[in-house]
């Protein structure tokens, strides 16, 4: 039976966004501290919040990306180390159903309409779910998938052309940017205005 988990708690969402090493120290501290005086689940306007946050920190580190073709490569190479290691955690989920409309509805909050990664990308498998999280400081839904032992993770952002510089343009033809880091593929492209990163490799499932 499939179950929707809206739990999130305010400590994920914050681990998340700490992780991307983007919010000044006193912005850290702040979030930090709001994170240990609560464990409780967050509710619709806590995840906006959260979301907030996550684009007010990285307002200062917006001009580092993309403006030049070495940044750029640079660029996908961090959100591909980033991918990745979330790929390697397959951390809880905080949203568990295989539909995908009910999903849709469940990361309504991050202001985009989530693709459906399986005619985007080719993405085999069965549908998961997915949990809030970030990529280069943008908010973002991290969705599981499941084909045999194999798991895949696509991520999925509004497509911010700087602080997502090096992503291939699917809308112009352009092929993929593959990175493979530490044994994980990891396939980076917007479309549609929406950024996709799917990672592949390095992490089995449980049928």
């Amino acid at each position: 039976m499939t179950n929707l988990r809206n739990n999130i708690k305010l400590r994920d969402g914050v681990r998340a966004i700490a992780e991307q090493d983007a919010l000044r120290p006193d912005e850290l501290a702040r979030l930090k501290k709001l994170a240990s005086a609560s464990d409780t689940p967050a509710d619709p306007s806590r995840r906006r919040w959260l979301a907030a946050a996550a684009g007010l920190g990285a307002v200062g580190i917006a001009g580092y990306f993309g403006f030049s073709p070495g940044l750029r490569s640079d660029n996908v190479v961090r959100m591909a180390e980033e991918v990745a290691g979330n790929h390697l955690r397959a951390s809880p989920l905080d949203v568990v159903t295989g539909d995908l409309e009910r999903a849709r509805d469940a990361f309504a909050s991050l202001g985009f309409h989530l693709l459906d990664a399986a005619e985007v990308e080719n993405v085999p498998g069965r549908f998961l779910g997915g949990r809030f999280c970030s990529i280069a400081s943008v908010p973002a839904a991290l969705l599981r998938y499941q084909d045999g032992e194999r798991l895949y993770t696509v991520y999925q952002a509004r497509y911010d052309p700087n602080r997502h510089s090096g992503a291939a343009d699917m809308d112009a033809g352009e092929p993929g940017a593959v990175r493979h880091i530490g044994g994980v593929e990891v396939c980076i492209c917007h479309t549609q205005g929406v950024l996709l990163a799917v990672a592949s490799g390095g992490v089995r499932g449980h049928a």
